[in-house]
């Protein structure tokens, strides 16, 4: 029992930031707009039986590929479809005049409801087989891209009036994003050991606070900045105790990285506001303030996004800086000016590569565009003051501005705590 409870007091952080990963994500889903019955969206899991113009009935052995052979899919049998005729000739008929009596014309022949055969694999209707529509998002997916047996994402658009619309939304990815999430883990374990599940429980919280706490709060009309300063300082605590331990480096690093977040939070108001930031900046903005209407602060959205980009590269250079304070300190006897001098001069080394860093993380989000705008030949100029490209280049700039001024802040801070209790353990 002892060495228990000796465990427990050594890694109470561990275990409360477990207990907390649980708790916040049994928190029930959230609903904007309050809860409903029913979501005018629901989404299952699906397997394709049948593709049009591909035969269902041929079962290919082990290794053996699915057949392409055209076969006809004909979901109406019993009913006969006239045969063309290439060199019938059809008559104009003349404009009726005013008044004159319109017949309908015969109801015409039915066509397939959808182009992919799915067989339901949960829902309430699991195990029962429908037809669905391409509904992809990608323009360029087509039906035949499928084959028999992929798994696929089936949407129900609930309508106004009549059924719904089944569509075939998206393929199944969920399993191989499993299997790549399980390697990630197994490599930090076996790498960092100890602090690599320190690290991932951190991780955890982080995704777990963002998703239910954050996502939550900001649709319900809280405003996003002050959000995103306080719960990326609380992050921060979390990480820097669950990873670091609580210590004299550990306080200078989290004061040195809220620091900065205030920083940069302010950074973000005052640039978007003199350079004019629309709504408009991205894509999912633009889609997010029609979906959801006037309540949200869209605006403030897009600078709480600055603030939590900035977040991760923020902590390993305070942290970083920290550290290297203190280690000087215990290892050389250095303090006051000769401390910080040394410690700043290891900083700016790390200063480049930090900035590097989150620069081509930017970059690489916005590649696609950037090669967009070089297909359409547009001037350099102009693709520099577009605002998609503009809110990247300040996003990349302010979050740049909040690393390089971590680094003098964390090594103040952190100098001012080891020649504080320097000179109280000579007093």
């Amino acid at each position: 029992m002892s060495t228990l409870g000796a465990l427990a007091r050594r890694h109470w952080p561990v275990v409360a930031a477990a207990i907390a990963v649980v708790v916040i994500l049994l928190l029930p889903e959230y609903r904007f707009g309050g809860a409903v019955d029913r979501p005018p969206v629901e989404a299952y899991q699906g397997r394709i039986v049948a593709v049009r113009g591909v035969d269902p009935g041929a079962t290919p052995g082990p290794g053996e590929p699915l057949p392409t052979g055209p076969v006809d899919l004909d979901p109406f049998p019993g009913i006969s479809y006239p045969p063309f005729d290439p060199d019938a000739s059809f008559t104009p008929v003349a404009s009726p005049g005013p008044g004159a009596i319109i017949e309908e014309p015969p109801p015409s022949f039915p066509t397939p409801e959808g182009d992919l055969r799915v067989l339901l694999l949960d829902g309430p209707d699991a195990g029962t087989e429908i037809w669905a529509f391409l509904g992809m998002a990608a323009t360029t997916a087509r039906a035949d891209d499928f084959q028999p047996g992929d798994e696929v994402v089936v949407t129900f658009t609930r309508q106004p009036d009549g059924p719904a619309f089944v569509a075939v939304s998206d393929r199944w990815r969920l399993p191989v994003m499993g299997l790549l999430l399980l390697l990630f883990v197994v490599a930090v374990l076996v790498v960092g050991r100890g602090h690599g599940l320190r690290a991932l429980i951190a991780l955890a919280l982080t995704a777990a606070v963002v998703l239910k706490v954050v996502v939550p709060l900001i649709l319900e009309g809280a405003p996003p900045v002050p959000v995103a300063v306080v719960v990326a300082s609380v992050i921060t605590i979390v990480t820097v105790v669950l990873t670091e331990g609580w210590n004299r480096a550990a306080l200078a690093a989290i004061l040195g990285t809220v620091s900065a977040l205030l920083v940069t939070g302010v950074l973000s108001a005052v640039v978007s506001t003199v350079a004019g930031f629309s709504v408009a900046g991205t894509e999912d903005l633009v889609f997010l303030q029609v979906a959801a209407g006037a309540p949200l602060d869209v605006r403030g959205l897009l600078l709480a996004a600055f603030i939590l980009g900035a977040l991760g590269v923020l902590d390993d250079v305070s942290v970083t800086q920290a550290t290297t304070v203190d280690e000087l300190s215990l290892q050389r006897g250095l303090v006051g000016r000769r401390l910080w001098g040394s410690s700043l001069r290891i900083g700016r080394a790390h200063i480049a590569a930090t900035v590097n860093t989150l620069f081509l993380a930017y970059v690489g989000a916005s590649l696609p565009l950037l090669v967009l705008f070089a297909v359409i030949q547009q001037p350099s100029a102009l693709t520099l003051n577009s605002e998609l490209v503009a809110v990247e280049i300040v996003r990349t700039l302010v979050g740049s501005l909040g690393i390089v001024l971590a680094v003098p802040l964390t090594t103040a801070i952190a100098t001012f705590l080891v020649t504080r209790d320097a000179r109280r353990a000579e007093a």
